[in-house]
């Protein structure tokens, strides 16, 4: 509580003193603007003309070009007015009171042999706009100098402020994963400068966007329609990471910034000794038929400690240009430790129905969920990431230049879960009491030497040759469970004894590496020529890559010989008796397998522009994917090993027509595909005690998806880099891909019901449209950033139906049709920022809202049992004050509402004749509790500096 009333102390002084530097007495306002094209000019300087150059300006134009010079004398004065690139400008007026300038002041731009580099500076927002605008297709970005006054942290949180994105939050309340115009993470693509890159993740093909601090960027692109120069593995949008470049004059800048969560004020941050655990298994380290000895599994990584120790943040960027500007270098290093958490309640589901033969609404009640066991979760996550970035680039001559790129990330993440479950309606039973600690190392390494070469005055080509591994390392993740007995004694008082049993206590042990590894060649050509004297453009070109992934899995299970258990220590462990296995450890169901892909693509586009109103982009890609897996199933289990290719021709077609040089109008067809994630489509188990809540298995008979896509916007500039755009989309989907419940095993192809397992199944043929709408609005220090996307989907789809026949006495599972909203999407997305820019006392202010509607978390094979989540509302603030001229102090606060991420099955909470027995339920009549996560605010402050 004393740290949000210090927050909202801070955000009062700070309103204050942004309201204290907007009084004035006399003033003379006006606006600046490029003399010829009229385009406002950001950051010109205003003087009085009698003032040396080492004056202190009076003023500076603001984020539309106006400006508002304050305590001025009166009388006749000569103001000047400065800007790169820009010929000085003199102006006279007389001060008597408050003046208004009636025409704006225009500003001639120098000639060419008086300005050697004349261009926007890398990462500005007013460059980031003008790619918006001229782009071939529809894309919204964002620039680093937006990025940096932002709330975020990381490209995945940065992601959120974008049109039509929610994003997927871990376990400690940070984004990870995007969704763009409602479609899952595994319909976008993750790019770094154009280039595609592998995953470290261990199931799936999609990148955490989580593992790029976003101080390394210069520009955030989402793109939303696919030429056919582009990859077409994309279905919602690629999200490009442009990164920073070289610049063309030297750069020296930095940041330093600590913080902490007030999660962490409630109850302590709890961690545990990483330095006692071995990088590799037993078996890796003494060969596969080492018999493992207790001896080899340290336990004091499972013991946790509290530790209080703030997040800390810092990074450093050097860029220049040498030999006459020939050689470009730009390195960039980052460095994030950050300390969060949430505290969950889940309440764990049976699987299939029940009947209730005597509910709180006094009839027979179909088709029920059932629930197990409620659990209490609290998360200690520290995140420590590392990145590096540095590119070179030579101008050999005017027809050819070379670069070299390479990219380096790594994220450790130490996590620690505390945990307790117990009978989800009495309270009662046994109680099992888990502790379990987790060490993940992802990395991803990229390198890419990219060529441009003119070989005449309309012929040029370009290519690129790309290495990229990604890797992912879990090296003794340790689970250790105790169960008890709890019950309830005469008195009313409750007795928790410890319960010996074949599995409690218990210790586990897993190790689990895997690696993606990609070869990438893309070549392009470029023509220009005339067709009836319109500019005509024909390119074409291809890719080739090789992908070569494998994956490392082995687990270790020890149990309790007696009953003398006192802590983790001194409990008597062994492998369990009697299985002559278990000290070789269990390499999983599939989980040890390779694949190997090879993607082959060709292209040809053309782009006409017809009269300088209507250009004309359209052409035909063809994709062709190959892929062999091989697993360590038997032979006599399914698809154990497997090939599987396909071909997809993927036309598009792109227009935009151009009213006047302000307003736009595209429309948009292309076709797309999606990849399966590889887990998916091999036949392996992962237990539920790996996966948080539910066991999760693969589908060899998965096919993958395609897509036709059309878009309509209409795009107004009135002026700077004001915007007004509205649009349209509609998808259709055709074998789309969700992670559903089964009830049946694809191993083996088991008839009989199971347990709940996660499976990937295709759902048919999908619908998916929506409207999409940006405002941004300048207006003297204030700026308002809004953006609106509805989205609607319609899939059909088979489901159980669980059905008391009152004349045969017996329960009969039927089937039946729902149509619901594709999985992950939410019908209402907004994002709201007003924006403070004052020049003139160097504070920069921003509060950020962003909405995201409910949507189906999980799907259930059962009617009406999908798991939904809650609508989500964040609001975030961020400063930054210059204190010098060099030097500044800026700060980010974030989930200032405390909002909670929420879950709900929608039917009303009917058991037992009561309204409120489960626990965490809160409006019975209406929806049935299923999880909340709590993470609570978290805050930075610190300093920056740009030499």
């Amino acid at each position: 509580m004393c740290m949000k009333i210090r927050i909202v102390l801070l955000l009062l002084g700070l309103s204050t003193f942004i309201l204290g530097n907007a009084q004035n007495d006399r003033s003379l306002k006006g606006s600046i603007q490029d003399a010829e094209s009229k385009e406002p000019i950001v950051g010109a300087l205003i003087y009085l003309s009698d003032d040396s150059e080492n004056k202190k300006p009076l003023g500076e134009s603001g984020l539309d070009g106006s400006f508002v010079l304050r305590k001025i004398p009166t009388g006749n004065i000569k103001i000047r007015v400065s800007y790169l690139g820009y010929k000085e400008q003199l102006v006279e007026v007389n001060i008597d009171a408050s003046e208004i300038l009636a025409t704006p002041i225009g500003l001639y731009k120098n000639s060419l042999n008086e300005v050697i580099v004349i261009g926007h500076k890398n990462g500005d927002d007013r460059k980031s706009f003008l790619i918006d605008r001229n782009a071939d297709g529809l894309q919204n970005s964002l620039s680093a100098r937006a990025i940096e006054i932002s709330p975020d942290v990381t490209v995945a949180n940065s992601l959120q402020r974008m049109s039509g994105v929610t994003i997927q939050r871990s376990s400690n309340g940070e984004g990870r994963y995007a969704i763009i115009r409602g479609m899952d993470q595994r319909y976008n693509t993750t790019l770094i400068n154009g280039i595609k890159i592998p995953s470290p993740d261990d199931k799936y093909r999609y990148v955490p966007m989580d593992l790029f601090p976003s101080d390394l960027l210069e520009r955030l692109e989402v793109i939303k329609t696919l030429t056919p120069d582009k990859e077409g593995d994309a279905v919602g949008g690629i999200m490009n990471l442009v990164m920073k470049n070289a610049p063309n004059y030297q750069i020296v800048s930095g940041f330093f910034s600590a913080g902490s969560s007030t999660l962490f004020s409630d109850r302590p941050f709890q961690t545990f000794n990483s330095n006692v655990i071995n990088k590799r298994s037993p078996a890796q380290i003494n060969g596969p038929s080492y018999l493992a000895k207790v001896g080899d599994f340290p336990r004091r990584n499972l013991i946790l400690r509290n530790a209080s120790q703030p997040s800390i943040q810092a990074g450093a960027t050097y860029g220049n240009r040498f030999f006459d500007k020939k050689l470009g270098f730009v390195l960039g290093l980052s460095f994030q430790n950050n300390y969060r958490g949430s505290d969950q309640i889940l309440n764990t589901q049976y699987p299939g129905a029940t009947i209730l033969p005597s509910s709180a609404a006094g009839k027979i009640t179909d088709n029920y969920p059932q629930f197990d066991a409620t659990v209490n979760n609290k998360y200690s996550t520290q995140n420590r990431r590392i990145a590096v970035n540095n590119k070179f680039d030579y101008n050999i001559n005017n027809k050819n230049k070379i670069s070299l790129y390479n990219l380096y990330v790594r994220m450790d993440e130490f996590q620690a879960r505390s945990s307790s479950d117990t009978d989800v309606n009495t309270n009662l039973g046994q109680v099992k009491i888990n502790t379990r600690t987790r060490w993940q190392i992802q990395t991803i390494y990229n390198s890419t030497l990219h060529g441009d070469h003119n070989l005449s005055d309309r012929l040029s080509f370009n290519w690129t040759a790309a290495y990229s591994v990604a890797r992912q390392q879990t090296p003794d993740y340790a689970n250790f469970e105790v169960d008890y007995a709890k019950t309830k004694n005469a008195d009313g008082t409750q007795s928790l004894p410890l319960i010996f049993t074949p599995n409690s206590p218990s210790m586990s042990a897993i190790w689990a590496h895997n690696s993606d590894k990609d070869l990438s060649g893309y070549l392009n050509f470029i023509y220009k020529t005339k067709l009836s004297n319109n500019d005509l453009e024909i390119s074409w070109g291809g890719l080739a890559r090789h992908k070569i992934r494998d994956n490392y899995y082995i687990k270790y299970s020890l149990t309790a010989l007696d009953s003398s258990f006192s802590d983790i220590l001194s409990s008597n462990l062994d492998f369990k008796t009697g299985s002559a296995t278990a000290p070789y450890g269990n390499t999983g169901i599939g989980r040890n397998y390779s694949i190997k892909e090879n993607v082959v693509a060709g292209y040809g586009q053309f782009k006409l522009d017809l009269l300088q109103k209507l250009q004309i982009i359209g052409g035909v890609r063809i994709e062709n994917t190959s892929q062999r897996y091989n697993t360590n199933l038997s032979s006599d289990v399914n698809a154990g090993k497997g090939h599987i290719y396909y071909t997809d021709v993927l036309p598009s077609l792109h227009l935009k027509y151009a009213f006047d040089d302000r307003q736009n109008l595209r429309a948009s067809y292309f076709r797309s595909l999606v990849r399966p994630g590889f887990v998916e489509i091999i036949p392996q188990d992962i237990p539920a005690s790996e996966n948080e809540a539910y066991e999760q298995q693969g589908n060899p008979y998965l096919k993958h998806t395609t897509a036709d896509n059309y878009d309509f916007r209409y795009e107004l500039y009135p002026k700077g880099t004001d915007q007004v755009l509205i649009g349209a989309f509609f998808k259709r989907l055709y074998n789309p891909v969700e992670v559903t419940f089964s009830h049946y095993s694809v191993i083996g192809g088991n008839p009989s019901p199971g347990t709940n397992i996660l499976t990937p199944t295709n759902i048919g043929n999908v619908k998916n449209f929506g409207i999409e709408a940006v405002y941004t609005k300048f207006f003297g220090k204030f700026g308002i950033n809004a953006n609106y996307t509805y989205t609607h989907s319609s899939a059909t789809t088979s489901k159980y139906f669980l059905h008391y026949d009152s004349t045969t006495k017996v329960n009969v599972t039927q089937s039946r049709n729902q149509t619901r909203p594709l999985q992950g999407q939410a019908k209402h997305i907004g994002n709201l920022s007003f924006i403070y820019k004052n020049p003139s006392i160097g504070l920069d202010a921003q509060i950020a809202y962003v909405y995201t509607g409910e949507r189906i978390a999980l799907v259930n094979t059962f009617y009406d049992m999908d798991t939904w989540q809650a609508p989500y509302s964040q609001l975030d603030f961020s400063f930054e004050k210059k204190l010098f001229k060099r030097l500044s102090l800026y700060g980010k606060i974030n989930n200032l509402l405390d909002t909670k991420t929420k879950y709900y099955i929608k039917q009303p909470y009917l058991i037992g004749n009561t309204l409120n027995k489960i626990p965490g339920q809160s409006d019975p009549t209406k929806q049935i509790f299923v999880q909340q996560d709590i993470y609570k605010i978290s805050y930075l402050f610190g300093i920056r500096f740009k030499l």
